[in-house]
C-alpha cells in the first residue's frame, strides 16, 4: 500500500534530503521510522477497524440472506418482470 502512494515517496526523499547536521545513520533512520509510523497513521487509519467492519456488514447480510425465503425474493422479481415485458 506504501509504495502506491505516492505522498510516501515523497515524504522519504523530503526528509532524507532534509540537512540535519551530525545525524548518524541510524538517528536518520529512526527518526524516519517515527514519520513513516505517523504517516501511515494519518493516511490509512486503521486498517484492522475497516477489515472488522466490511466482516460485520458481510455477515449481517449473509444473516438476512438465510432468513429470507427464495419465495420473498421471487415474487416481487416475478411482479417486476411482468411489468418490464407488458
Amino acid at each position: 500500500m506504501w509504495l502506491q502512494d505516492t505522498s510516501c515517496m515523497k515524504l522519504i526523499h523530503d526528509f532524507w534530503y532534509n540537512k540535519i547536521v551530525c545525524c548518524p545513520m541510524f538517528i536518520k533512520l529512526k527518526s524516519l521510522k517515527i514519520k513513516l509510523q505517523d504517516w501511515n497513521k494519518n493516511s490509512f487509519a486503521n486498517v484492522h477497524n475497516a477489515d472488522l467492519l466490511k466482516q460485520g456488514l458481510l455477515l449481517g447480510i449473509q444473516q438476512n440472506l438465510e432468513t429470507t425465503s427464495l419465495s420473498d425474493i421471487d415474487e416481487p422479481l416475478c411482479q417486476e418482470n411482468i411489468i418490464l415485458h407488458n
